[in-house]
């Protein structure tokens, strides 16, 4: 049997790819050396969210007295914390696996091995099976790294698969970066009661965001007493004392390695292909396409905002463009980026720093949470919604946001910077009250100095 389309990577791109595949009538194998879902279901996006979900809800109760609902001798388990991530994931992936089977796709178990332009060898524990195909994407995503000087040991210096597998929280431990996942872990680690200290490289932290979420980031952590080490890196560890560059002596149980990934481009026979690189990562255009007219690359191995969505939505381009001559339009400056704990951290579209370093005019807009009456209501006023837009026609250039619920408020940011909605036509939407959502309206308010609840300027 000849494929339609082979794909290597069964993760949020690969398996997103192949279903979208099957809908349309093709013939699809998927082939996958670990578990379906990849990295997101099994190490990375799904057991962190379950994981944090825990520690949010622990955190939540601790102020229920608030809302006359009394609760004594509050704990935690976190024996149980830990299975119900695992039951998560567990339950996700069948559901996965039932979805895979009910669309009809062929799925190998084992590692897939390019042979030529058409086809594929994978080797498992028992056997070599080949495969012939038409169209070949790649999906492979990536995997932790070690920094310089920082050789995962996975005892003492840990990367986002042994912190996964944690059975105890620690008494103390240095996160090194302050991306997603050493955020959220920070966040983890510090309601179940661990000493935290971060080490971020950049003279910020979350220092893809906009500056206006890093230093209220920073006001945060400061509060809740975690330690912030920026603009340095780690100097030396040695019998598990680390100093850091600025001189600092540490001693903490675990070191968290959170900064840097390495794309699985690596495949066995991937040089036979020839495909344009850029540096590690496989060059496509904007249909996913390499420089070989049947090979597709998806996700992480890409190297364009290397998110979970990123890669579904790369996998639906990807095949509509080889099943339907659909040309595609991905606009990766309209991709959300979510930080999630409590406040979520979010953005969408262009930073102010960004504005300013293209000298691009625009407007900002600034609203508190703790002025909507919905955060009010829940007791959840840390936060703000900003809104960038040009000065000319009011077409919004960014959303950047801190708040519990930001996720939701920036999807709909998102939509309006996918759509070039002005300022007048969100004004002119009616938002319902009470909602968070309504922070969200009165910052495009702001815009025209029109917010409602807020004193005048």
């Amino acid at each position: 049997m000849i494929y339609d389309i082979a794909i290597i990577g069964a993760g949020p791109g690969g398996y997103v790819a192949a279903i979208r595949a099957a809908q349309l009538g093709a013939k699809v194998v998927l082939i996958e050396n670990d578990n379906l879902g990849g990295t997101c279901l099994n190490w990375g996006c799904i057991p962190s969210k379950a994981t944090l979900t825990c520690a949010d809800k622990y955190n939540s109760a601790k102020k229920f007295s608030k809302f006359g609902i009394n609760i004594e001798n509050l704990s935690f388990d976190y024996q149980k914390v830990s299975e119900r991530k695992w039951f998560v994931v567990e339950k996700m992936r069948k559901s996965l696996t039932q979805l895979i089977k009910s669309n009809k796709i062929d799925v190998i178990f084992g590692e897939g091995c390019i042979e030529n332009q058409n086809k594929l060898k994978i080797l498992n524990k028992e056997e070599e099976i080949f495969v012939e195909f038409k169209n070949l994407i790649i999906a492979t995503g990536s995997r932790p790294t070690s920094l310089s000087g920082l050789k995962i040991d996975h005892d003492f210096i840990l990367d986002t698969n042994d912190i996964i597998k944690l059975e105890k929280i620690p008494e103390s431990v240095l996160i090194v970066g302050t991306g997603p996942s050493g955020v959220e872990w920070t966040r983890i680690f510090e309601i179940f009661g661990s000493k935290i200290t971060l080490v971020e490289m950049a003279s910020t932290l979350v220092p893809m965001c906009d500056k206006s979420i890093s230093e209220r980031l920073e006001r945060i952590f400061k509060i809740k007493k975690i330690e912030c080490h920026t603009a340095t890196k780690i100097k030396s560890i040695a019998d598990k004392k680390v100093t850091l560059e600025n001189g600092q002596e540490l001693y903490p149980e675990i070191v968290f390695v959170a900064a840097g990934r390495t794309p699985n481009t690596d495949i066995k026979g991937i040089e036979t292909l020839n495909l344009s690189m850029s540096g590690r990562y496989i060059k496509t255009d904007n249909n996913l396409k390499t420089n070989r007219d049947n090979i597709y690359a998806i996700g992480d191995v890409t190297g364009l905002e290397p998110l979970a969505h990123t890669a579904s939505h790369q996998g639906l381009t990807a095949v509509e463009y080889i099943l339907l001559n659909i040309e595609g339009h991905i606009n990766y400056e309209a991709i959300p980026h979510i930080i999630y704990g409590n406040p979520e951290l979010c953005s969408v579209g262009l930073r102010e720093e960004d504005l300013i370093r293209k000298k691009i005019d625009y407007k900002v807009s600034i609203f508190p949470v703790s002025a909507a009456g919905k955060y009010f209501i829940e007791d959840e006023l840390e936060g703000f919604v900003k809104v960038l837009a040009t000065l000319d026609e009011g077409k919004i250039l960014g959303a950047h946001i801190v708040a519990d619920h930001g996720s939701d408020l920036i999807q709909q940011a998102t939509i309006a910077i996918q759509n070039s909605l002005t300022v007048k036509q969100l004004q002119e939407t009616i938002f319902a009250h009470p909602t968070y959502s309504e922070a969200l309206y009165e910052a495009f308010l702001g815009i025209d100095n029109k917010t409602l609840h807020l004193p005048p300027k």
